[in-house]
């Protein structure tokens, strides 16, 4: 005889496995990632003793259990633009992986708006290279709109030189990103071909950049 299981109550993804743990919350001084639907992950900021930070967030989910490495910003943003979660600090932060949804921006515009703090908006891809920042007070909803269009742009070539090092030996070029300490890329000094991570492909105009910087200092 078989026996139907429901699953009506089993989370169908990351971001609900979170709510089940977290909740949510309507009150912004608690909230730690504006959902897709414009809700907010209950991170409890203001209990010294039960609040988390959001790098804590991944360590609920048992995708991030037993990982040999300690989990760092970089994971935190490619998780981010997975969930398409915004990261959100009532003290002045908002951090973004991916092109915030409607309701996501209709949100963050409802907080800031009225707010005469400044906030910093940080752009970033799902690598973790960050696009553009900006810091605004009271924005408009255009305003916001405006800032966000960095994620429209059809070639994202304009990323911070300072996540980035280049070393070189005797044959190679190398580029490091340095937020995961990870080498990305490589350029063969003599046949001048490069190998790039497919994630950090944009960047390949900032590693030609940075080449012949390297090669000019010489």
């Amino acid at each position: 005889m078989s026996t139907e299981i429901d699953q009506t109550d089993i989370p169908a993804n990351d971001t609900d496995k979170l709510i089940e743990v977290l909740g949510l919350t309507n009150n912004i001084n608690e909230a730690g990632y504006i959902l897709p639907d414009g809700r907010l992950l209950h991170l409890d900021r203001s209990n010294c003793f039960k609040r988390k930070n959001h790098l804590d967030v991944l360590k609920l989910l048992p995708a991030f259990l037993g990982q040999e490495h300690s989990i760092i910003d970089t994971d935190m943003i490619a998780f981010m633009a997975k969930e398409k979660l915004v990261r959100f600090c009532i003290d002045g932060k908002i951090h973004t992986a991916v092109k915030p949804t409607s309701a996501q921006l209709r949100k963050i515009y409802t907080v800031l708006a009225y707010r005469s703090n400044p906030f910093e908006i940080i752009i970033s891809n799902a690598a973790g290279m960050t696009l553009a920042q900006h810091t605004v007070s009271g924005p408009s909803m255009s305003a916001l709109v405006n800032i966000f269009n960095a994620y429209a742009a059809k070639e994202q070539g304009h990323f911070s030189e300072d996540e980035f090092c280049i070393e070189e030996d005797e044959n190679y070029f190398t580029l490091t990103f340095r937020p995961a300490m990870r080498t990305v890329a490589r350029m063969n000094k003599k046949s001048k071909m490069i190998k790039i991570e497919p994630t950090f492909k944009a960047a390949t105009q900032l590693f030609m950049k940075l080449v012949k910087q390297s090669r000019a200092e010489q």
